[in-house]
């Protein structure tokens, strides 16, 4: 008689764990192994990521390094092309010719570092080796410094309270167009005193949504979610006083009237979905405003900042050119520096992450403090 076949027996308890048969443990992995296999499919992705790894390495500097990597950058390679040289050679010897023809032009030494840093930067994104301590790079750097001097860096004058306050008179600017004048206003005003108040550089100022902003007993808690000491942007929340003596120089009297003027933008009423306090919670504070005085809802540019405080210096019979977008935070500081605030809780205000950059913005104050000279001239 043949043979019967049997099915193998159960394996028991005392055989141990029972295995899946090799065939059905890959049959589940079978349309993935041949996707991963698929040179098309492949390609396909590692181009994504590739452009994902770009976009990435980019965001490591913040917005104003990445401006201005990108115009060194640009000027580097438009001179090379000019000259019939490939940008990304990874040659030092290019970047010194570089370099020099760029002092010869009357760029400062402060500028030609970052021409370097950002040429190199771009290599490295390449990974294109390029050594920016050959000695070709180094020799000529220290060369044309050595030659131009490294000119003090011109500093952006305070803001101290007593030229703020003219500036808040001088709103609203006598040449605001009659439907946005009121709107405007409000929001220079806004604009001033929370930027003098948190220290806030340009960016940081205009990158305020509404929800960063809360007025408390005391009076304003404002949330910096990104600066330039926090990269990586685990946030930050100071405070700023109210000042209920004196409701034109006071920041919660200034924010609160900007909020009844911002929740008139095009942007404050949520979809029917959405609930209101999550949806305005993330709109931009500070906005575009057209003639007419309609809000744009969108976020300005920093530079609006820089023209804000030219404009509001020139309305107040100041020199414009002496001021900018740092004006503020340069205002906050030396005020505090000529008031002999504790260091400490000058940096906790300003976020600045080495004592130095701080004592520096408070020096201007300390110059005139105990100087010799005032026994003898100003007696």
């Amino acid at each position: 008689m043949p043979e019967i076949a049997h099915p193998p027996p159960a394996p028991s308890a005392a055989d141990g764990p029972a295995t899946e048969a090799p065939d059905a443990a890959l049959g589940a992995l079978r349309p993935l192994g041949a996707e991963l296999f698929d040179a098309a499919a492949i390609a396909e992705r590692l181009a994504g990521l590739a452009a994902d790894a770009a976009r990435y390495a980019e965001k490591a500097a913040g917005d104003g390094t990445r401006r201005a990597y990108g115009a060194a950058w640009t000027a580097y390679a438009s001179w090379c092309r000019q000259h019939g040289l490939e940008p990304l050679a990874g040659d030092p010897g290019i970047v010194a010719l570089y370099l020099t023809a760029r002092a010869k032009a009357g760029l400062s030494v402060s500028s030609l570092g970052v021409a370097r840093a950002a040429i190199v930067a771009r290599h490295r994104l390449a990974q294109v080796p390029l050594d920016r301590d050959d000695p070709r790079i180094t020799l000529v750097m220290r060369g044309i410094t050595h030659e131009k001097g490294k000119r003090p860096q011109r500093q952006a004058a305070p803001a101290i309270p007593a030229l703020l306050r003219r500036m808040l008179d001088s709103c609203p600017f006598p040449d605001s167009p009659d439907g946005s004048a009121a709107a405007l206003a409000a929001r220079h005003r806004a604009m001033l005193l929370i930027g003098f108040g948190a220290g806030l550089r340009r960016s940081e100022l205009v990158a305020l949504a509404v929800g960063d902003v809360a007025v408390v007993e005391r009076g304003l808690t404002v949330l910096i979610r990104r600066a330039k000491s926090d990269q990586q942007g685990e946030g930050q929340r100071i405070a700023i006083h109210a000042n209920p003596a004196d409701p034109a120089f006071c920041p919660v009297v200034a924010f609160r009237r900007w909020l009844e003027v911002r929740a008139t933008g095009p942007d404050w009423e949520p979809p029917p979905d959405v609930a209101a306090e999550t949806w305005r919670h993330d709109r931009p504070l500070f906005c575009g405003i057209g003639k007419s005085g309609t809000l744009k809802g969108r976020k300005m540019a920093d530079l609006v900042v820089a023209r804000l405080l030219k404009q509001a210096a020139r309305q107040a019979g100041l020199d414009p050119a002496r001021f900018s977008g740092h004006s503020l935070r340069r205002g906050l500081l030396t005020d505090a520096g000529d008031r002999q605030e504790n260091l400490r809780d000058v940096m906790r205000q300003s976020r600045h992450a080495k004592a130095e950059t701080a004592l520096g913005y408070m020096e201007d104050a300390d110059i005139w403090r105990n100087n010799i000279t005032e026994g003898v001239f100003a007696r």
